[in-house]
């Protein structure tokens, strides 16, 4: 064999070792970005969503009943069609109130449900009936357990003037509404994002009497409504245009509206001084239980989920968007650049998924590869297995697993080793592929080795 076909040779070796590695490379990181779960970039606004593939429950106290969206070929905007001086115009019926779903309005009742349409999935409130023979009345929700995307797209009522008394809120974890409305009018809205993937929300519900606006003096005009109520509250699931309702059994206790099955493990949310806390029951050792934590103490960095394994029957997880008290900042040497602290009682595997902004790793002069999420172990930090998942140009997103979320940091990694390209990355397939590399350039040093020799 000449010096030239020994060349060729080494040629095709180094070309079937890189092809090889770089196949293996190529599909880790997608099983990897398929493990977790991540939703397709949002389409545009004009466009028609994918039909969802999930199955949904609404729960309150022991009882389960399985629901469909009401799926329509508009978004909630249209669907819900809110009316007033600002939005319609004086031909038109504009009583500040939803003209979209009066077909199943009923007097002195509640309406919730699911609403799917080109945006998606959305939770959405209507009170009372427009045009019907009402008092008008006042209600309160406290919406807890909500993905950070999500926010009111629908605001009955939402227009500029002293008689606007409704206060729509937006907090970490959770979502609130105070409506007051008065005779043959609705009140309501409607929340939007985040709600394509699982989920798990509850609605703290206040009408009548417990309501926040029930005879406050503070508003603009106290006796804005003549004593209406709220007599009963409805859930309506699959027709659109003439839905199933079922009547929940109370005015005032919780209910939680999440996809899965009656069969999974019910959570529950509430808010707590610092954060939300999710109640799980019936829970098993084999199930996966996925989490809604508060966003994180950093704007750059968003704690996105938590799914956990090993739970068995009730837990209760509290989260807060704090550094922990009684632990130092972060591990030695290194600066946390955002921390989430949680509670829980029993030992439980996690993984947790969350997001780092672009231009916070620049400020940093950081690298994806180089961050890593560190967990409190007896009062000390330990690297979590760390891996980065997904790229969209403004954010990287990560897992971390974890065997404890009493408090949870993201720092530079203290475990990648230094090379001769900078740092060894986290992303599957990376260091397969540094090695092909370091393979090809032996194989081609060989050759040319040889073929001076016989030259």
């Amino acid at each position: 064999m000449t010096g030239r076909d020994r060349l060729a040779v080494a040629a095709v070796v180094a070309l079937v070792v890189l092809g090889t590695v770089g196949g293996v490379a190529g599909s880790a990181l997608a099983d990897a970005t398929a493990d977790a779960g991540e939703p397709a970039p949002a389409p545009n606004a004009n466009a028609s969503m994918p039909p969802s593939d999930h199955t949904y429950v609404i729960e309150q106290g022991d009882a389960c009943q399985e629901i469909e969206p009401l799926s329509t070929s508009e978004s909630v905007d249209s669907f819900y069609d809110y009316r007033n001086h600002e939005t319609h115009p004086e031909s038109a019926d504009r009583m500040y109130s939803s003209y979209g779903t009066e077909h199943f309005q009923e007097n002195n009742a509640s309406l919730l449900f699911l609403h799917e349409g080109t945006d998606g999935i959305s939770l959405v409130a209507v009170h009372d009936r427009v045009d019907g023979e009402t008092t008008g009345g006042v209600a309160s929700f406290d919406i807890v357990g909500l993905p950070h995307e999500a926010d009111w797209e629908v605001k009955n009522d939402d227009y500029d003037g002293p008689t606007n008394m409704d206060e729509f809120d937006r907090g970490d974890g959770w979502a609130a509404a105070d409506w007051i409305w008065i005779e043959s009018r609705t009140g309501g809205g409607a929340i939007q994002g985040g709600l394509n993937d699982p989920f798990a929300v509850t609605v703290h519900p206040a009408f009548n009497e417990d309501a926040t606006h029930y005879e406050n003096d503070d508003l603009y005009d106290p006796d804005w409504y003549d004593g209406g109520e709220i007599e009963e509250w409805h859930v309506l699931s699959g027709d659109a245009d003439d839905p199933d309702r079922w009547e929940l059994t109370s005015l005032e206790e919780p209910v939680t509206i999440r996809t899965g099955n009656c069969a999974d493990p019910a959570v529950t949310y509430d808010r707590t001084d610092e954060g939300i806390a999710a109640t799980v029951t019936d829970a098993s050792h084999d199930d996966v239980v996925r989490l809604q934590p508060t966003n994180g103490s950093a704007d750059g960095i968003q704690f996105e989920r938590v799914d956990v394994t090993d739970l068995v029957g009730e837990e209760t997880f509290v989260f807060a968007s704090h550094q922990p008290d009684d632990l130092p900042a972060a591990p030695d040497d290194r600066e946390s650049l955002g921390s989430l602290a949680g509670t829980s009682t029993q030992e439980i595997t996690a993984t947790v998924t969350f997001s780092v902004d672009a231009q916070l790793l620049e400020e940093e002069n950081l690298e994806p590869d180089r961050v890593a999420v560190y967990e409190s172990d007896d009062g000390d930090w330990s690297e979590a297995e760390t891996a980065l998942i997904e790229e969209t140009g403004a954010t990287y997103r990560f897992t971390a697993e974890v065997s404890s979320l009493e408090a949870l940091t993201v720092a530079e990694t203290q475990g990648a080793e230094s090379t001769v390209e900078g740092y060894a990355s986290s992303i599957p397939g990376f260091g397969p592929i540094v090695a092909a590399g370091a393979i090809l350039l032996l194989v081609v040093g060989w050759a040319a080795r040889v073929q001076s020799h016989t030259a």
